[in-house]
C-alpha cells in the first residue's frame, strides 16, 4: 500500500515510521518539497520513505493521512485539492486545538460542537472518504498498543463503510484488534472533545502512556 503521511511533526513522523516497517510505500508531505525533517526522516527509512509536497504525496498515495496540527488541517486540505485525494481514503487523526492563549488549549469553536475537524476536512475534499481515528491517545500508542497493559480501545468513524473497512486494516496492522466503530462521520465531534478531557488528564496521570476502555455491561 501506498501511504502519504501530511505532517512532519511528532505524530506524522511516528505513523510513516510504522507504516514504512510494516513494509508500505510512504512519501511525508510537507508545505514545501525541501522541508529539512521530511528530507531527514526519507533519509534515515531506506527505499520505501520519499518526501514532497502536501499535494505530490497525496496524489502518489493510495491512502492520505492527515497529521498536520488540528489548527491548520484545512489549509493543508486546500494545499493538497480535492482532485489529488477523489476516491481515496483520507485518514483524519488531528485535533482542533487552539494554542494561542497559552496551555492548556481549547477547542476551536468553528471545528467544534456543532461540526468538527474531520466534518470540515469532508466538506473541502467532498470526493475523499473521510475516516476520523487514533485522536483519542498519544503518537507512541497509536502506533503500539501493548504500551499501555490490558484491553482498551480506538475508535473509528465515517460515513463510507468500505473505508471504515481499509482504516480498520490498517489498525489490526498496528496491533489494535477491536476497534470500535461510532458510525457516521459526524461522531468525529465526541472523539474530537475529549481532547480536553485527556489534557486534563495527562496532568493528573503525570504521563502520556494510558487510553480509554468502554466497559459493557
Amino acid at each position: 500500500m501506498k501511504y502519504a503521511v501530511l505532517g512532519t511533526g511528532m505524530v506524522g513522523q511516528t505513523l510513516a515510521t510504522k507504516l514504512v516497517s510494516l513494509g508500505h510505500e510512504v512519501w511525508m508531505g510537507a508545505r514545501s518539497a525541501g522541508n529539512e525533517k521530511a528530507e531527514s526522516w526519507a533519509e534515515e527509512n531506506g527505499p520505501n520513505a520519499s518526501h514532497g509536497t502536501f499535494q505530490e504525496a497525496a496524489a502518489w498515495a493510495d491512502r492520505v493521512i492527515f497529521a498536520v496540527s488540528g489548527d491548520s488541517v484545512l489549509k493543508v486540505a486546500d494545499l493538497v485539492t480535492n482532485e489529488a485525494v477523489a476516491g481515496k481514503i483520507a485518514i483524519d487523526v488531528t485535533n482542533p486545538l487552539d494554542t494561542s492563549q497559552g496551555m492548556p488549549p481549547t477547542l476551536i469553536p468553528s471545528l467544534s460542537n456543532r461540526t468538527s475537524a474531520a466534518e470540515e476536512l469532508q466538506k473541502r475534499l467532498p470526493d475523499a472518504k473521510v475516516v476520523k481515528t487514533l485522536n483519542t491517545m498519544n503518537h507512541k500508542l497509536m502506533v503500539d498498543p501493548s504500551r499501555v497493559p490490558g484491553e482498551h480501545d480506538v475508535f473509528v468513524c465515517g460515513d463510507d463503510a468500505s473505508a471504515k473497512e481499509g482504516v480498520v486494516a490498517m489498525l489490526a496492522e498496528f496491533g489494535w484488534s477491536d476497534p470500535v466503530d461510532l458510525g457516521p462521520l459526524a461522531a468525529a465531534r465526541g472523539t474530537e472533545g475529549l481532547m480536553p478531557f485527556w489534557l486534563r488528564m495527562w496532568g493528573a496521570v503525570g504521563n502520556a502512556e494510558f487510553n480509554y476502555r468502554i466497559v459493557r455491561a
